[in-house]
């Protein structure tokens, strides 16, 4: 994996924001696609409450949670430099190391051959990777 500095870890952070919203957004429509094939139609509100409280998307925490954590680590002053490499490390292994522990990777790996547009948009993600290398 990439080895970041403070700079690269910013940029990185500042590049792979948009690209991951886009990300997650395919993850939830493929995801919410699929639960309704089981269960029928559902509301925003009730599929929200599902992502919240449904153990079936617990995986997707890590993404959710990397994403949220993105613009408190490029704009509290009180963040250090330590921290946003950190912060950047963690998104990167969260999508390109196969860590028996990743349970993100685990799910996420299938979703790459199902949709397209998750294939799509893991693309422009890498991407970011790619270019602070």
């Amino acid at each position: 994996m990439k080895a970041f500095n403070e700079q690269s870890a910013i940029q990185f952070l500042k590049d792979v924001r948009k690209p991951l919203l886009s990300l997650h957004k395919s993850i939830l429509d493929h995801e919410r696609a699929t639960y309704e094939k089981t269960v029928g139609p559902i509301t925003p509100a009730a599929f929200l409450q599902q992502l919240i409280s449904g153990a079936d998307f617990r995986w997707i925490a890590p993404l959710s949670t990397a994403i949220a954590n993105i613009d408190d680590l490029l704009e509290d002053e009180k963040v250090t430099a330590e921290e946003k490499i950190a912060g950047a490390q963690a998104i990167a292994s969260l999508l390109v190391e196969d860590a028996p522990d990743n349970a993100f990777r685990q799910h996420y790996l299938p979703l790459l051959q199902e949709s397209p547009d998750i294939l799509h948009e893991h693309g422009k993600v890498v991407q970011a990777l790619r270019d602070i290398e």
